[in-house]
């Protein structure tokens, strides 16, 4: 049902349970792009480290896009494994509890190596220790660098970062919880690896932005120059056909770079958009207070988090914009070649016309010699008829005074057959 599948999303993906002292890695990986076969093998994937565990899968509890166990060691420690689905990246995160017998969190344990089906976007190894002050082996756990961090939950917790990387590509964190209990302490640090997820997808298109706005740059001088000759051609009243259909070429190659330049970068930026919003929201359920002593946390990552978020912004209003002035210089190219084709039209219709109404001119001058002609063919038809009479029947004047009486007779029969053609010609015509 539609119903259970929605209530089912709102419990897919399980909060841990931290407790102090404890070690956190989380791990993520990008999806291959390919196609979704791959979902499934990132499913599988999970279960073979569960076997390498020894863990049996009927201890899992799963979901459609996410799992989660625990287990228990002989020696009292525990660990437990979160493993989750995400549109374009996938993770493993594990909490490990030490036993009784280890002093510190910090010492070594080991986890099966996780399979990294896809380019690897995050690796953490987060220390959760007791007290309330970071100290001076707390700050050696940390990569060398500037420390950045401080206290969150209102005041209640604090988190440490140098956003370092070791030669494997791993970060580290330590968290201090306070007064936190362990829910709400996994849900801070569910929000500190969500922060680390998005900011790397947010910063992941920078290397694509820098590539491909020099061209972007390069086309927008293109069209600038453009659009001064056009303008400059627009203005001249002489027919420049040759030259408009050069510049419909030139502008139908350039809007097809553009929107293949763009279009590939437009999905990558606007998922960066979205990426950005949770990365917002994240920090702001942070409750980061101003920090004492150290950088802060939000203020460095946001210094470097929204300038590529404008940049990107940026970077498809410039295409868009550039577009529409292309789109606007070709309809109006479009315009004046129209222009010059529907004046050679006009100019061939007139020539037409004046065909025309030269062959009407003939075709009547023809028609009143065909009157003639025929008027002259039955006159002398009827003058040999009428000399036939004479000989039998004497006709006063002579046959050729008869003959004479009788053209007005042939020129009108002659009119009324050639206008009674006329009438019927017209006649199919206007069908």
């Amino acid at each position: 049902m539609l119903i259970e599948k929605i209530h089912k999303e709102l419990h897919e993906r399980v909060a841990l349970q931290v407790e102090s002292p404890s070690r956190i890695r989380h791990s993520a990986y990008l999806l291959p792009e390919e196609g979704p076969e791959f979902r499934d093998q990132v499913r599988q994937m999970f279960m073979d480290i569960l076997t390498q565990l020894g863990i049996s899968p009927q201890s899992v509890r799963w979901g459609q896009r996410a799992g989660f166990c625990e287990h228990t060691f002989p020696d009292g420690s525990r660990l437990r494994l979160n493993w989750e689905l995400h549109t374009e990246f996938y993770s493993y995160t594990t909490l490990y509890l030490p036993g009784e017998q280890e002093e510190s969190p910090a010492s070594p344990y080991s986890l099966p190596t996780f399979p990294d089906l896809g380019e690897k976007l995050v690796d953490l190894d987060l220390m959760v220790i007791s007290g309330t002050e970071l100290r001076e082996e707390d700050r050696a756990f940390l990569w060398g660098g500037n420390i950045y961090g401080g206290t969150v939950s209102g005041g209640e917790a604090s988190i440490y970062t140098t956003f370092q990387i070791n030669e494997y590509g791993q970060a580290r964190y330590v968290i201090i919880p306070g007064s936190l209990k362990p829910g709400r302490l996994g849900r801070l640090i569910k929000r500190v690896v969500d922060i680390e997820n998005y900011f790397h997808l947010v910063l992941m298109p920078m290397q694509e932005y820098r590539e491909n706005v020099g061209l972007l740059r390069d086309a927008e001088q293109r069209i600038a120059r453009y659009s001064e000759d056009i303008a400059a051609d627009l203005s001249s009243r002489d027919p420049i056909t040759d030259r408009e259909n050069r510049w419909l070429v030139y502008l139908t190659r350039e809007v097809a770079d553009l929107i293949r330049l763009t279009e590939r970068l437009r999905y990558r930026f606007f998922a960066a958009n979205s990426y950005h919003a949770i990365f917002e929201e994240r920090m702001h359920w942070l409750r980061e207070e101003p920090p004492v002593g150290f950088a802060g946390y939000r203020e460095f990552l946001t210094a470097r988090v929204n300038p590529a978020i404008r940049s990107y912004r940026n970077f498809i209003e410039r295409a868009d914009v550039l577009t529409n002035q292309i789109t606007v210089l070709g309809n109006m190219m479009r315009t004046r070649v129209n222009m010059n084709m529907e004046q050679q039209g006009l100019k061939t219709m007139d020539a037409m016309n004046r065909r025309a109404a030269l062959q009407l001119l003939m075709q009547r001058t023809v028609e009143s010699l065909s009157l003639i002609v025929l008027s002259y063919y039955m006159t002398g038809l009827a003058g040999y008829v009428l000399k036939a009479v004479e000989k039998t029947l004497p006709l006063p004047g002579g046959a050729t005074i008869w003959s004479a009486f009788t053209i007005p007779l042939w020129l009108g029969v002659a009119f009324l057959i050639t206008h009674r053609v006329k009438k019927k010609i017209e006649k199919v015509e206007g069908k």
